[in-house]
């Protein structure tokens, strides 16, 4: 399940940053995707983060929503404060830049609030729905 989730989230965070370029008639150009390349590393990380803390949650004997909720908890601050981090420096570079940087700037600034939502939001929705819903009692992370 994890690896599914992890998989969709970075997909509708491609989705997300592609129709936020083409809604705003954007260029992608090289820096741009250098941009978007950053962006997938900074989603993968908030996902090994994210699975991570519920792992350790799983290990104390924790019930999978409770393990849940608790490594959301204990990982959004640090996914707020590198995302929070990585979109200032994209505003510096933009604000600063020229050209191909603000390309780069404007790209990385959309991947990393993409990336923001779908870590926390899209994740926690598939995962809240599983455990919910679907009544998953074991969860493999």
């Amino acid at each position: 399940l994890s690896g599914f989730v992890a998989d969709f989230a970075l997909c509708l965070n491609l989705l997300f940053i592609l129709a936020v370029l083409s809604a705003f008639r954007f260029t992608l150009t090289l820096p741009g995707l250098a941009g978007i390349v950053l962006t997938i590393g900074a989603a993968i990380d908030a996902n090994v983060l994210i699975f991570e803390r519920i792992r350790e949650e799983l290990r104390t004997g924790k019930t999978v929503g409770s393990a849940i909720d608790t490594g959301y908890q204990k990982a959004f601050v640090t996914i707020l404060d590198a995302n929070l981090t990585t979109f200032i420096t994209a505003a510096i570079l933009y604000f600063f830049g020229t050209g191909p940087i603000k390309g780069f700037a404007v790209t990385l600034g959309i991947g990393i609030l993409a990336n923001f939502f779908t870590a926390i939001v899209v994740t926690r929705m598939i995962f809240d729905f599983a455990v919910t819903f679907l009544r998953i009692k074991r969860i493999s992370i």
